[in-house]
């Protein structure tokens, strides 16, 4: 068989260009460089032409290149689709998902909703991976990750899972030393702890209504870890404007934080879970896709009703249906 008809060494070529280097590649594929560079190099000769500037660094697409990643990644495409309708039209759903998950959710709420899916599907296994973006989805380097905010990469299939409301709290023990802060100003009066990890942006503004305030603490103390921000919070030893509803639902519930700031709010976000076009045409990546965003909806769902019995929450800004499935 030529190689120019070896859809492995395809494979290795697309993988390339969507990674834009072979050692990303390799990882991608879990090989090692020089099976993915033998691989690309067996394709061109086959070919007869370059598919990729070897003499250019960083490595780049010839124009063949360009043509050829346009019309493989359909090809490919189909292929994958006809061989899982195939296996799947007398067997059970069996294989592996990964799915990205902010580290904080899947600390302390991912493990109960994958074991009820499993229970269902025992033969799909779950990989969980932390923290990946749109950009790491569309390289194929996860199957499925949650994002906050709607994603804008082309190639990219995606649902709502719920909005992320954000409330400011303090512990009952800190409101007596200190006070309760009313307006955003009195914040310079207080420790804060403000959160800089890869899920959202920093929460630099706060708003109520058509008002809007920046957000300035007199002692500032920044952590990328969520859960370390709850604990400070719980520990009695700073405020936090920004904390996720779903990590401190119980929290309010059991009187351990009480709201301040009344009235003001960082907007929440809507989230989505997003997959590749490419995963979508496997059916245990569609049917858990649906499932887990569902599942999620009614989580958050409940969530904000627990909590909207202790504290006001933030408005929908506009309805939207959450059962759509979304392309970029």
């Amino acid at each position: 068989m030529s190689k120019a008809d070896d859809l492995t060494a395809w494979r290795y070529f697309l993988a390339f260009a969507k990674t834009g280097s072979l050692t990303a590649a390799a990882k991608m594929l879990d090989l090692e460089v020089s099976a993915v560079s033998r691989g690309i190099a067996g394709l061109e000769r086959a070919l007869g032409c370059e598919l990729i500037r070897h003499n250019t660094r960083p490595l780049a697409l010839t124009d063949a290149g360009d043509v050829a990643v346009k019309r493989m990644e359909t090809i490919l495409r189909a292929h994958d689709s006809l061989v899982e309708t195939l296996m799947n039209t007398n067997r059970r759903l069996e294989g592996n998902i990964r799915l990205s998950s902010a580290p904080g959710f899947a600390a302390r709420r991912l493990t109960p909703i994958l074991q009820k899916f499993r229970s269902e599907h025992p033969d799909i296994t779950v990989e969980i991976l932390g923290g990946l973006r749109e950009a790491d989805v569309q390289k194929g380097l996860c199957d499925i990750a949650t994002l906050t905010g709607e994603p804008t990469l082309p190639g990219l299939v995606y649902m709502s899972r719920g909005r992320n409301v954000y409330l400011p709290v303090a512990s009952p023990a800190y409101i007596l030393r200190h006070g309760l802060p009313v307006r955003p100003e009195e914040l310079k009066n207080h420790t804060g702890y403000v959160y800089t990890g890869p899920v959202r942006p920093e929460t630099r503004e706060i708003v109520r209504g058509e008002e809007h305030a920046q957000v300035h603490y007199g002692t500032a103390i920044r952590s990328t870890d969520v859960l370390a921000v709850r604990q400070a919070v719980l520990d009695g030893t700073g405020v936090a404007v920004d904390l996720p509803l779903v990590q401190i639902v119980e929290d309010l519930a059991a009187g351990r934080m009480v709201p301040i700031l009344p009235g003001w709010f960082r907007p929440p976000i809507e989230c989505y879970n997003v997959t590749s076009r490419a995963a979508w045409h496997k059916k245990r990546i569609r049917i858990f896709f649906e499932w887990y965003s569902r599942e999620l909806q009614q989580l958050f769902k409940s969530y904000e009703a627990a909590a909207s019995r202790i504290v006001g929450l933030p408005p929908e800004e506009a309805p939207m249906d959450r059962q759509c499935i979304l392309r970029t």
